[in-house]
């Protein structure tokens, strides 16, 4: 299969991103991060119970526990405030396209004066004109920010960061530049009113926060992938914790969607820093309300159970958003890796016309001229108890009742239809431009609108009454909305559990847990049934993409009767513990590997030798020839006329051993290499990109691109 593979751009480009990321060898880790302790305990000679007390052991572990919890306060503590800090800024620069407040320039529209807000213009034309320039400088503006400081910015980033969880490694995506110009350049990007959102890039910088903080703050976590690895996840998961004000929805985030398998004293850690993050951001107090979440609805009225019917319907319509939005948003982003990505300015360029073509269709509409939080806070209304004086409009259509007429109504689902087509294509074409976008707001919106839609068409169908206080009684549509927005939110991501929580978190609908759960069922239902069985999109961009990933939550199609044997790389180059001379040593170096084996007669492996550490011991010795080996029995040293370790922590297995046990071996242990024997003979050697190749050249054998061709039978 490798010479196939390697003669096949097309299977080549599922591997596409490998080389940018390195893995981790998750034993070694462990074995490293424990290495002090287990030494101390080996040097100690207890006689009684006195002597089990170490004071500079207890010590180094308190101090030791002091440190990763600083660094989860502090990176929870700079998240909530940069949170806080977009929240403001991108409220002001929406607001700015509409007018500006004449007492005081930098309030938003909703923190001045009514009578101090100036509109730019009463022509609707002109407004329409500076609308739409500002809105394209703001795109362009965050377009140039990515393309000169920070290219890793653009995109949502949530596909990288779970690779980078699951172990395989790529500083520059989380390095401090990444982490500025994401959070600078986010809230332009939104003012832009581009159909993308900020949780996907609440995620990304979150996450930046974690690793920065980490390595700044306490040095040593730079030698620590592990512990980083739990900064990294706590950060993710508080990133969506701020983004949503769902606190518990962020940590429920990090288990269902960024790790791949989380240990308990992470998930503490992910609580914690959600914790902090939640707290700060509602000290900052950015919506000027004292609550967490960007809005609160209350549905005092009951769900019947006869709207099951219609809540399926919505799941039904959140499951075919996801799979068509997927489907079609990735064959556009190959679309402009193939022919809008050769000019340099390809990226502003593009997001140019983005900005335009969005500012235009959308200026006339409401539900997409306005924000989108602030277009689902008036769906989500339940429109009671507020007639005679609300400033919703769309809830006059609910109150009236009778008295509204056929056309205003008509209008009205015609407009809300507008924006779920229109919005629909939008998000196709705007996630995973050049700038940072994310794509659970907008396909929140979308599903809100489509659900306030069927939500007024139920309320004919079903009827309403009113009370002898005035208050409509029967089916709130805005209830609909809500439960449409979910249903589209857990389409496109995949997400179940999570989407239920957060939706109860952002909207205080508790009634509405038992809808909303059999709404997110019918999600899944769908997805399972017609989807192409890559999760989410941030799981199918992983694939699409070429980045290194084993998904644990997956099936995986590796082939049948499939053994090690048919998997592994043949050829194993390595040095002879029993001498080598110069000129072998330097051949060998020549592929410059991370590590190389050591071989006890050129059949069996006896353990490993960085190439950092082989190099520097090579420039110690480069006048000895032969350089001699000798391995003392049970020593864990390699003596090399000079002190010089080799790593014993290697795993082999058998070369008739079935493929998927090996999946099982790179899943549980997270080894980053295996070696092959065959009648005590190493014959091979299999690491982990090495399998993700191998399923990827299955699955392209067997089905094909299922990307961006015909082979495969997705709905269009």
């Amino acid at each position: 299969w490798q010479q196939e593979y390697n003669s096949n751009p097309e299977v080549q480009k599922l591997s596409k991103s490998f080389d940018k990321f390195t893995t981790i060898d998750w034993p070694l880790e462990r074995l490293t991060e424990n290495r002090k302790y287990y030494e101390a305990l080996k040097r100690r000679t207890v006689s009684g119970p006195a002597d089990a007390i170490d004071l500079n052991l207890i010590k180094s572990r308190i101090w030791t526990t002091v440190q990763i919890w600083l660094v989860l306060t502090i990176t929870g503590i700079v998240i909530g405030s940069i949170a806080a800090f977009l929240s403001v800024l991108t409220e002001w620069l929406n607001s700015f396209k509409m007018g500006y407040c004449a007492s005081n320039f930098f309030l938003d529209e909703k923190s001045c004066l009514n009578e101090d807000w100036r509109h730019w213009s009463s022509f609707g034309f002109v407004s329409f004109i500076i609308f739409t320039v500002l809105s394209v400088l703001y795109g362009v503006f965050a377009a140039f920010q990515c393309l000169y400081v920070a290219p890793n910015a653009a995109g949502s980033g949530i596909s990288e960061v779970k690779c980078i969880v699951a172990g395989f490694n790529r500083p520059d995506f989380l390095s401090p530049s990444t982490l500025i110009i994401k959070a600078l350049a986010l809230p332009f990007t939104i003012a832009s009113g581009l159909a993308v959102g900020k949780e996907g890039p609440s995620v990304h910088y979150a996450s930046c926060v974690g690793n920065v903080v980490a390595r700044w703050v306490v040095p040593w976590f730079n030698e620590s992938p592990l512990q980083l690895s739990d900064i990294i996840t706590a950060g993710a998961g508080s990133g969506v914790a701020v983004a949503f004000g769902s606190p518990i929805g962020g940590v429920l985030f990090s288990i269902e969607e960024i790790s791949s398998g989380l240990r308990l004293n992470t998930l503490w850690k992910i609580f914690y820093t959600s914790l902090v993050a939640i707290t700060t951001l509602q000290i900052w107090n950015p919506f000027g309300t004292g609550q967490i979440v960007m809005f609160e609805v209350r549905y005092d009225s009951d769900w019947i159970w006869s709207e099951i019917v219609w809540f399926i319907i919505l799941g039904i319509f959140g499951g075919l958003y996801g799979i068509v939005i997927s489907k079609w948003n990735i064959k556009y982003v190959a679309f402009r890796q193939r022919y809008l990505s050769n000019w340099k300015f390809s990226g502003p360029f593009e997001v140019f016309w983005l900005c335009l073509f969005s500012a235009i269709v959308g200026y006339w509409n409401i539900y997409m001229r306005l924000d989108m939080t602030k277009v689902m806070e008036m769906l989500f209304d339940s429109c009671r108890g507020n007639e005679g004086k609300t400033d919703n409009a769309i809830c006059l259509i609910s109150q009236n009742g009778s008295d509204t007429t056929i056309a205003k109504w008509l209008w009205t689902l015609f407009t809300l239809f507008y924006a779920t087509i229109v919005r629909m294509i939008l998000v196709c074409i705007s996630y995973g431009s050049k700038v940072p976008c994310g794509i659970f707001v907008p396909s929140m919106a979308v599903g809100a609108t489509f659900g306030k839609m069927l939500g007024l068409l139920v309320e004919e169908i079903l009827g309403k009454t009113v009370d002898g206080d005035g208050n409509v009684i029967g089916v709130p549509s805005g209830t609909y909305a809500f439960l449409g927005a979910g249903a589209a939110l857990s389409g496109i991501t995949g997400l179940t559990f999570t989407v239920v929580v957060i939706m109860y978190e952002l909207t205080g609908a508790i009634k509405y847990i038992i809808p909303t759960m059999i709404t997110i069922v019918s999600v899944r239902i769908v997805s399972e049934l017609g989807g192409i069985g890559f999760g989410g999109i941030a799981d199918q961009m992983i694939k699409f993409n070429g980045l290194p990933f084993i998904d644990t939550k997956e099936e995986h199609e590796l082939g049948e009767a499939v053994t090690v044997g048919d998997v592994m790389v043949p050829k194993v180059v390595g040095l002879d513990c029993e001498g080598m001379y110069e000129r072998d040593i330097l051949k060998i170096m020549e592929f410059e590997k991370r590590e190389y084996p050591l071989l006890y007669k050129r059949r069996c492996v006896v353990g490993v030798i960085s190439h950092a550490d082989l190099l520097e011991i090579f420039e110690c010795l480069r006048r000895e020839k032969p350089i001699d080996g000798i391995v003392e029995d049970g020593q864990e040293a390699f003596d090399l006329g000079n002190q010089f370790y080799v790593g014993f922590e290697v795993l082999s297995i058998n070369m008739n051993t079935s493929v998927y046990t090996l999946f099982d071996l790179f899943v549980e242990v997270g080894s980053r290499i295996v070696f092959v024997y065959d009648r005590r003979n190493v014959v091979g050697i299999v690491s982990r990109k090495d399998l993700i190749r191998y399923e990827n050249y299955i699955h392209y054998k067997e089905h094909g691109d299922v990307f961006v061709n015909g082979n495969d039978v997705v709905l269009f």
